[in-house]
């Protein structure tokens, strides 16, 4: 036995404990480990790097042996062999005279002095004793523990040669042991040392950045200025990194993280009737000393709709359908219970949804997070216990509201060490049936950095459930997710058999090194978790871990435990250091930005360097392109076989989940339950090992199973991360190697450098992001395809209903390229991919590129943060290890109301300063150059160097000299904006002067701040994006050296509001000059009035209040009134914009009879909003206009329209049905079962948004099929929106303010054109 315990600790000692049951196989005592050689350790050891390093310290601890030492091994012996019989003086084994012996010796030798030889033969004579007897030798494997030898003992010399030996062997290994605890004492105290530094680091540069922000938010705003004060904003946003931990109910989760963060009654566990019923994330409280809960509740119609399936489920229960099955109750039953008590039984869904069982927690009702404080973690869990935890033993009922709870958030205070940066969740094995929390449950395993699994250690290898969670989860953790270890964690490894008591630590260790094996083992074998990861050195961790031992230390000491190794692995995953030099590199390069936009000036050193840094960036994109490219024609090729397989072998994988050979539970409540819920059926009940039944993902499989490989190698979570992760790591414009060369730019360079590792670690971020939408892309296509079968499917009923079910969705699979789509949709996603990194690299990097060295001087920035930036220089280079040798000087700005700055002539420079005062010009039309059919073509004459506005199109030129500036508008070129559209008009600007060294150009924008624009220069047939200098409330200024055609772009799916202008034009109508037409034109309000007037000749312009506020792609609607009194009240909304060359009306009112009104009054509507009024003015009436008979609007039409077919319903309501009808997917799922819209039009409207639009996509085809598509259409509005179509059938015309006015004869209006029309030409 003791032996075996040398070799064991050996090996243990040496870092190989992996190999002890190896060694213990193969029967390797003491004797045999000492005389090991070369052959022995290929045998024992296969791999070659572990074999090499026990080759080494094999043969060290060999030559250490070897070296004669008698004196002091004599020595140990003695006090040994005292401390032994010390340790056991009650053994019946020990004589009285061993006992009282050691109390003499010490007396006499006390342990700082060496004995004589002599005594020490004699005192080992005695102490070994020369007769027969168990005599007592230490167990190496525990401190003050016996073993008792019964053999028979051969002759005293022979005794002790064998006691010296074993006395020995202790010796040498409680000094490695003390030497390993040394080494890590050490290592841990400058660890701590070195987390404490930082810690104060972050400390004073977060101190450093509040005051340079505070100086930044004094000055006016700037297009850098803003820029600096977003980048110190966005300095604090990390990601925290998840830890989900798994398991089963009562395997000691709550528990183990109570214990790992040193609280022992925060989250509940320990009573066997109880258990955690909700997903829990603990995070760390950074505020203050307070233990907070936050409670997030499901919504009162979530909760309904739970509440309708249960009672659902349980009218099933006395049915009569042959086909029907029903699930396991209990989890509804213990549900309904738990929150109503005896209330909940036979009760109906209004009685279960009364108010009275909810008045304690007003928050559920008002859909808020419940929030608790509390002094001490103890407190804290027994207020939260009724939102966590289900009892099943308690004698008396006390409401628990566990049922509606979706997550609890609890914030842990004096936790930073462990949570600063990493978030602990409680999560439940298979997801929820709810599927608010199933969503939520998937959301938190999807960004799960790593994954513990917990299991009891005495069922850690046979229990199922613990390897079906982990086989379950993982291609959402896996390739879906971004999980880069898995953790198998045992628990209660003090829990152990009565007779093994005696040698506790011994049996304790013994178990957890032989479970270790088993469990790697076994993970081994599981080849459908292990094809998702490359399974790095440290990717599979195992623990046997102890809470109980931690706490009391009863057998094992803290550090056998394991527990201090789980607190290790989340400083690990907290990684402080990675975080702390984030935020300082990107602190330093703000700093460097700001004292090098102060401290240089425009030189050819700047120009030279920025064409440089662009082709870098223009060479280094394209490399990043080519990879991803490759990357896409690997997976092509992978899916186009994965299409072949699965249209081949289709049947089968349908049937594999609907029809399955052998097994039960497939039957017609599955079917049925599977197709309402789009593919997905999750049982219910307590059955925690049935894992959720998904066709989906079935169909997916076979072109799943062919990309697996290839998503491993490109996008793989643990290691290096693929090639494509590679190009981005490797990524470098290189700017330490110009720094030699222009060290006038050194302070810019810096800024980039760190602008370039900010942006490299947030495509890492993205990278990680999209990859998960990539491999979810398939189950998603084909849920999507499947959709209309599903729907088609659920509506089976009565007897064969599960036949015909089956039979729908083998046809629908059959008829539909469900595979071709798949693979078409992965392939976008790619190419979506690489556009989004090709494009962030190429704008970021260009307009940090732009700011640095290309924006001239700003007095408009911080005095002096040079003594800021020295001890930034300072921590920057203590925390990365490095030195610069970038040197500054303060300069000194004078703020002055003049603009000053270099001109060019030839080879000479010269400093031209001009008053920052506006003048106003009025600027001249020029004849020749403007005819009926061409664009006004305006001067303006600036007779001086200075800033001169046109009153007209408000441009602002800012002139170096004396000049004429000559300009019109043009069109835009579609094909030259790309992914931008038009934010202005596009200015074509001359002037032979070429005094022009600025442009301000107008924009339309609420809020500057809200919308970056771009300045388009278009030089022939090429767009040039340029980054704006600055951007004002009203204008956006641009530096230029040479004119040609500029105007503002922005992002093309923006839908910011913007500031617009509606315009009157009143027009005779045709050769009845009594008669006119209103034109309502509706234009943002940078298009110049000049241009719309120069159209619109032969109208008179009607000046009225035009200021609104419209957003793009808004619907409006035209309302015209005569009112006796005047009265004005112009509200904000949202609009539509166009900035195409000819101005259309937007709406046209035909005015034919006025009945001597005093004012028209005109409101414009936002139908996306309910018809609110965004727009309204009164126009005073100073002509008479004839007299008219009322048109009558629908001839021989009933009053009431509720009498129309459906057809004609349709046709008169469009634009109320457009705005109004909410139950759209409804409508359209109707529809497409009737076969009256095709798949991909009903897809289409799933994923449009808001209702608006889908309604719209709907009437498309609604209009396109006549009269069957429309009286569908209608009968599926009787059956979702019946009230509506009640509430319209008593309206008796479209426009209810115009309709009075017909009847009264006091106007007859028709309006024209309610959709605003795009007018490019």
């Amino acid at each position: 036995m003791a032996s075996f315990d040398f070799v064991r600790d050996k090996l243990t000692e040496w870092n190989h404990s992996d190999l002890i049951q190896r060694f213990e196989d193969e029967e390797i005592d003491e004797e045999s480990f000492l005389s090991l050689k070369e052959k022995d350790f290929i045998n024992l050891i296969p791999k070659i790097g572990p074999r090499s390093a026990f080759r080494e310290k094999h043969k060290a601890f060999i030559k250490k042996q070897k070296q004669p030492d008698d004196d002091k091994n004599i020595q140990a012996a003695t006090w040994s062999s005292v401390s032994i019989k010390a340790s056991k003086s009650s053994s019946e084994n020990i004589t009285g005279e061993m006992v009282n012996q050691e109390p003499r010796q010490k007396n006499i030798k006390p342990r700082n002095q060496t004995p004589k030889r002599s005594e020490t033969k004699r005192s080992l004579d005695k102490l070994l004793g020369t007769c027969g007897g168990s005599v007592p030798t230490t167990n190496t494997s525990g401190v003050g523990e016996t073993v008792y030898d019964q053999s028979e003992p051969s002759t005293c010399h022979g005794c002790r040669k064998e006691k010296r030996t074993k006395v020995q062997r202790k010796r040498k290994s409680d000094e490695a042991h003390a030497n390993k605890q040394t080494k890590k004492r050490q290592c841990v105290a400058a660890s701590r040392i070195t987390e404490t530094f930082e810690t104060e680091t972050k400390t004073e540069v977060k101190k450093i950045m509040q005051h340079v922000k505070s100086k930044l938010d004094d000055l006016p705003s700037t297009k850098l200025i803003d820029f600096l004060r977003g980048k110190i904003q966005t300095l604090e946003k990390d990601k925290k990194e998840i830890v989900g931990v798994f398991g089963k109910t009562g395997a000691g989760k709550s528990f183990l993280i109570n214990t790992i963060l040193g609280e022992t009654k925060l989250l509940p566990s320990g009573n066997q009737g109880a258990c955690t019923s909700v997903m829990i994330q603990v995070e760390a409280n950074m505020t203050d000393s307070k233990y907070i809960a936050e409670i997030e509740f499901m919504t009162e119609e979530e909760w309904k709709e739970e509440l309708l399936s249960i009672l659902r489920d349980r009218s099933y229960k006395d049915g009569n359908d042959e086909d029907h099955e029903r699930d396991d109750d209990d989890d509804d039953d213990e549900k309904i219970s738990s929150l109503y008590g005896k209330d909940g039984r036979g009760a109906t869904l209004e009685e279960l949804m009364d108010r009275k069982h909810f008045r304690k927690i007003p928050e559920f009702r008002l859909s808020v997070k419940k929030i608790f404080l509390c002094d001490t973690a103890e407190k804290l869990s027994e207020t939260i216990t009724c939102y966590t935890r289900s009892d099943t033993q308690s004698d008396t009922f006390k409401r628990q509201y566990w049922p509606l709870v979706k997550c609890i958030t609890i914030k842990v205070p004096n936790s930073k060490d462990l949570l600063e940066d990493v978030v602990l969740v409680d999560l439940p094995g298979n997801g929820d049936c709810n599927k608010s929390r199933d969503e939520m449950w998937k959301s938190f395993v999807g960004n799960c950095s790593a994954v513990w699994i917990v299991s009891d250690i005495a069922r850690a290898t046979s229990e199922k459930e613990s390897w079906e969670i982990l086989d379950s989860t993982v291609s959402l953790f896996g390739p879906g997710g971004e999980c880069r270890s898995i953790s198998f964690i045992c628990t209660k490894t003090d829990d152990i058999e009565e007779n093994q008591k005696a040698d506790a630590r011994t049996c304790i260790l013994r178990r957890n090194e032989t479970t270790k094996r088993q469990v790697r083992d076994k993970f081994n074998k599981q080849k459908e978790v292990k094809k998702h990861f490359s399974g790095g050195k440290d990717f599979l961790q195992v623990f046997t871990v102890s809470s109980k031992e931690y706490q009391k230390e009863k057998h094992l000491q803290q550090e056998e435990t394991e527990i201090p190794k789980l607190q290790e692995f989340l400083r690990n995953l907290n990684d402080r250091r990675t975080k702390t030099s984030g935020y300082v590199s990107g602190a330093y390069g703000i700093l460097s930005l700001i004292e090098g936009a102060k401290s240089s000036d425009m030189t050819d050193s700047k120009e030279e360097v920025c064409q440089v840094l662009e082709q870098r960036l223009k060479d280094e994109i394209k490399s990043i392109g080519q990879t991803i490219y490759e990357a896409y024609e690997t997976f092509e090729r992978c899916l186009s076989e994965g299409v072949r397989q699965s249209e081949e072998s289709c049947e089968k994988l349908m049937n594999k989940v609907i029809a399955p050979r052998g097994k039960k539970g497939c039957g017609y409540q599955v079917v049925k339950s599977l197709c309402k819920n789009g593919g997905v059926y999750k049982p219910k009940g307590k059955r925690e090992r049935r894992r959720e039944i998904n066709l989906n993902e079935s169909l997916a499989s076979c072109m799943r199973s062919l990309i697996d490989e290839q998503f491993k190698i490109h996008f793989p979570n643990e290691g290096k991360g693929g090639p494509i992760r590679e190009q981005i790591d490797t990524f470098t414009l290189d700017t330490n190697s110009l720094v030699g060369e222009h060290p006038g730019v050194s302070l810019h360079l810096t800024f980039l450098k760190t602008e370039e590792t900010e942006l490299k670690a947030k495509l890492i971020f993205d990278l990680r992001e999209k990859k998960k939408k990539i491999y979810s892309t398939l189950t998603e296509s084909i849920k999507d395809t499947m959709l209309r079968c599903y729907i088609r499917a659920s509506e089976h009923a009565g007897k064969d209903s599960l036949k015909r079910m089956k039979d729908e969705l083998h046809h629908h699979m059959k008829n539909n390229n469900i595979f071709r789509k798949a693979k078409e949709d992965m392939l976008v996603c790619l190419t979506n991919l690489k556009d989004h990194i090709m494009m962030q690299l190429k704008c970021k990097l260009q307009e940090s590129m732009d700011l640095s060295l290309k924006t001239p001087n700003s007095s408009f920035l911080p005095d002096d943060v040079t003594v800021e930036y020295n001890k930034m220089k300072m921590y920057y280079e203590k925390l990365m290890g490095c030195s610069s040798t970038v040197q500054f000087t303060p300069r000194l700005d004078l703020h002055t109301k003049t603009k000053v700055f270099e001109s060019q002539s030839g080879n000479s420079r010269k400093c031209v300063q001009v008053s920052t005062s506006v003048t106003m010009l009025n600027p001249e039309i020029v004849k020749e150059l403007t005819t009926h059919d061409r664009k006004p073509t305006y001067r303006l004459q600036c007779p001086k160097a200075g800033l001169f506005q046109c009153s007209s199109t408000g441009l602002v030129f800012l002139m170096e000299g004396k000049g004429d500036v000559v300009y019109m508008m043009t069109q835009w070129d579609s094909r030259l904006l790309g992914s931008m559209t038009p934010a202005g008009p596009l200015f074509s600007i001359d002037c032979s002067e070429q005094s022009v060294r600025q442009l301000h150009l107008p924009h339309c924008m609420c809020d500057e701040k809200d919308e970056k624009l771009s300045v388009a220069h278009v030089t022939d047939g090429n767009m040039e994006i340029v980054q704006p200098l600055k951007t004002t409330a009203t204008h956006v200024i641009v530096n230029i050296t040479h004119l040609s055609l500029f105007g503002l772009i922005r992002d093309v799916f923006s839908i910011l509001p913007v500031r617009s202008q509606v315009l009157l034009f009143l027009q005779p109508q045709g050769n009845r000059p009594q008669n006119c037409i209103l034109n309502v034109i509706l234009l943002p309000k940078n298009v110049p009035l000049c241009e719309v007037e120069h159209q619109q000749k032969g109208s008179t312009f009607i000046q009225s209040s035009s200021n609104c506020t419209l957003s793009p792609r808004g619907k409006y609607g035209l309302c015209c009134e005569l009112v006796a009194n005047s009265r004005i009240q112009p509200t904000s909304g949202q609009f539509d914009y166009d900035y195409s060359p000819n101005f259309h009306p937007t709406f046209q009112v035909f005015l034919d009879g006025m009945s001597g009104a005093e004012n028209i009054r005109l409101s414009l509507l936002d139908r996306g909003r309910n018809d609110q009024i965004v727009w309204e003015c009164l126009i005073p009436t100073d002509f008479e206009p004839p007299h008219v008979n009322p048109i009558n609007l629908n001839p021989g039409a009933e009053p009431e329209l509720n009498k129309l077919s459906g057809e004609a319903f349709v046709d008169k309501h469009m634009a109320d049905l457009i705005q109004r009808v909410t139950m759209v997917q409804y409508v359209a799922g109707d529809l497409l079962v009737e076969e009256m819209i095709p798949d991909e039009l009903y897809s289409r409207i799933l994923m449009a948004s808001p209702s608006q639009v889908q309604m719209r996509l709907m009437f498309d085809a609604v209009q396109v099929g006549g009269t069957t598509v429309k009286s569908a259409f209608y009968k599926a509005l009787l059956n979702h929106e019946p009230r509506l179509v009640q509430d319209l059938g008593k309206i008796k015309l479209l426009l209810s303010p115009v309709a009075q006015l017909v009847e009264h004869g006091a106007c007859n209006a028709r309006i024209v054109g309610l959709i605003p029309r795009s007018t490019h030409s």
